[in-house]
């Protein structure tokens, strides 16, 4: 939250570079959960995916603090002006190039975290069992619970010591509580239900769309007990899907004409999980879009906040510490729909989790258009009142507050 100030105030990065490095920053974490969910479910355990890949984060942290370096600030009028007459030099040439380096291996880390630590946390429950999987579905929610609680204490804390204390203190600090939650979730190891590598769901569903094109000219049979089933071994400890309608080009992909191989011969069951996928498309491109305006607020909440006046009270808050708010509605709303909400729910819908995933999206979907839209007002009054006051190219606060 407190990357944009970083950039800005202390490499002297520009509102635009400050706020596009940050937002390719969130981008790049998100896409490597990607490539580090491949590898745990392909070729070694989630706990040791995790395991390997996070201590990348904490050598990163004490990186960016011994190899990035801000330019040098030259006064650019008399020594009697104020100090906000100082041009900086932003960070350039190699030390730039040092500053992304390290910021973008944060990626690896922290994208290995937030791939495999739920889905570890989901391998702990039976899900033939009732009552672990209402437990389950009470998981993620305290899951999300601690990662919102987590953000809480940087907020108030974190943001604190950088901005009192030094960036050089924030960053070790932040590495040194990496570690203690690595070393307290590594310590958990014997007691944890660890699932063995079965293959990447990404190459089973490239290899069912390769044999459906091999086979495209093929007639499609309409028997199901003609087309290639699990069988003998392969179905222990599996959730069989049967076959079912619609995207019947991808059945082709399951046909016996004689080829083997993984790459020519596929079971219905993979091609059930790949139109599962395929259903999903409308989901994924719904939600990159609504995700769009996040990135958004995140970024210029904390320039915007810059340019207003941030007491509450006798107390100056740092702008990074506003994100605080939604924090907090969020922890009290996941213990709200937890413990109340759900249970309620689930009596009157039959669902584990009170209602299914499509209608939690579309409520956040929701959620999100109403953000946007409170952020767009809260903006115009900003620029109207900045306006009336001659403040549009002043670095002076804006006389609005931010609460």
């Amino acid at each position: 939250m407190n990357m944009v100030s970083y950039l800005r105030g202390t490499m002297n990065m520009g509102v635009a570079a400050a706020s596009t490095t940050t937002t390719i920053f969130v981008a790049v974490l998100q896409m490597f959960t990607i490539p580090a969910a491949f590898i745990a479910d392909s070729y070694i355990k989630r706990f040791y995916t995790v395991l390997i890949f996070a201590p990348i984060e904490i050598l990163v942290l004490n990186w960016i603090y011994f190899t990035s370096h801000p330019g040098p600030c030259t006064l650019s009028a008399p020594t009697t002006m104020p100090s906000s007459q100082h041009t900086c030099e932003a960070v350039h040439c190699s030390n730039l190039s040092l500053l992304l380096l390290g910021i973008y291996m944060i990626c690896i880390g922290e994208g290995a975290i937030r791939a495999c630590l739920p889905a570890l946390g989901g391998d702990q429950f039976d899900k033939s069992d009732p009552i672990e999987q209402r437990l389950e579905a009470s998981f993620f929610n305290w899951y999300t619970f601690a990662v919102s609680f987590g953000g809480f204490v940087g907020l108030l804390f974190i943001v604190w010591v950088k901005n009192n204390k030094g960036w050089d203190v924030g960053f070790a600090v932040c590495a040194g509580i990496v570690l203690l939650g690595l070393v307290v979730w590594a310590a958990g190891f014997p007691f944890y239900r660890n699932r063995l590598p079965s293959g990447s769901p990404i190459t089973r569903i490239f290899q069912v769309l390769v044999a459906a094109f091999r086979k495209r000219n093929h007639q499609l049979i309409d028997n199901p007990n003609g087309l290639n089933q699990i069988t003998g071994d392969n179905d222990k400890g599996v959730e069989v899907l049967g076959r079912t309608k619609g995207l019947e080009c991808l059945d082709k992909a399951a046909i016996d004409n004689g080829q083997r191989g993984p790459w020519s011969l596929c079971t219905v069951h993979q091609v059930e999980e790949t139109k599962i996928v395929m259903r999903m498309i409308p989901i994924f491109i719904t939600s990159a879009l609504g995700y769009m305006p996040a990135s958004i607020i995140l970024t210029f909440t904390v320039q915007k906040g810059n340019t207003m006046n941030t007491k509450l009270g006798t107390i100056n808050v740092s702008p990074a510490t506003l994100f605080i708010i939604p924090t907090i509605f969020q922890l009290v709303i996941l213990v709200v729909y937890d413990r109340f909400i759900v249970p309620f729910l689930r009596k009157k819908t039959g669902y584990v989790g009170g209602v299914t995933h499509l209608q939690r999206i579309g409520i956040g979907f929701v959620a999100a258009m109403m953000a946007s839209v409170v952020a767009a007002i809260v903006e115009m009054k900003r620029k109207r009142i900045a306006e009336e006051n001659g403040l549009m190219d002043s670095p002076a606060a804006v006389p609005l507050s931010v609460f």
